[in-house]
């Protein structure tokens, strides 16, 4: 079973949670809930199921990152297009209640290019993450360490080496130099995706266009609610 490798707490409910604590996700025949236990139903892999494979009977885990925010440990489907994502409301955000806790699902801010050394946008791959710097995948899953209990980057956490997470973003338009120095040109029709540290190149910050469908890029489900 793929724990997330955190210190936190296993929580049963959402209102226990402390940054680095993480919860069971499943549907199951109640529905879709936060609740502790997995007794009957399957694990998604770590690379998530192929875009029309139900969900019933299948859970996952999401991890507290800060106040009114959790976000899924892997991608939940993979070959799902980014268009196909906005059209069912979870690029910017689905209204849903798990136990009272009333909030969105959504998917991760990835930024809109690379980043340099000051923080300012760079259209050439320095391997110093995206700008702006202040998104939630550089802030949570490449730097963060969620109070310590956490190592940055961590695939043992975050299960992102070997596949891309949709982010909500359409990247600057122009002439991208990766970092093995290919030049790829974005388009209007492309959308940012982050991730996938094993690939040679092209990796880490990337984007393609937002009707493909590939089996190593998939949607990380973020759930965002008012903490009181």
């Amino acid at each position: 079973m793929a724990v997330p490798a955190t210190t936190g707490v296993l929580r049963s409910n959402i209102s226990d949670m402390e940054i680095g604590d993480y919860i069971v996700w499943r549907y199951d025949s109640s529905g879709e809930q936060f609740i502790d236990g997995t007794l009957g139903i399957n694990e998604i892999p770590v690379n998530g199921l192929v875009g029309t494979t139900s969900l019933n009977n299948y859970y996952w885990y999401a991890i507290k990152v800060d106040k009114g925010l959790l976000i899924s440990d892997r991608i939940r489907h993979s070959t799902v297009t980014w268009d196909s994502m906005n059209a069912n409301k979870i690029i910017e955000g689905l209204p849903k209640t798990f136990g009272g806790v009333s909030g969105i699902v959504r998917s991760i801010s990835g930024g809109v290019g690379y980043a340099d050394k000051d923080g300012k946008l760079s259209m050439k791959d320095l391997g110093l993450g995206a700008f702006p710097t202040i998104n939630e995948w550089d802030e949570y899953i490449k730097n963060g360490r969620l109070g310590g209990k956490v190592q940055p980057n961590d695939d043992n956490v975050w299960h992102h080496h070997n596949v891309f997470s949709w982010a909500k973003e359409t990247p600057v338009l122009g002439s991208w130099t990766t970092n093995k120095g290919a030049v790829l040109s974005a388009p209007s029709s492309s959308r940012i995706v982050r991730g996938y540290e094993q690939r040679d190149d092209n990796r880490g910050v990337a984007f393609t266009g937002s009707a493909s469908s590939q089996n190593y890029i998939g949607f990380r489900p973020v759930f965002e609610y008012r903490e009181v």
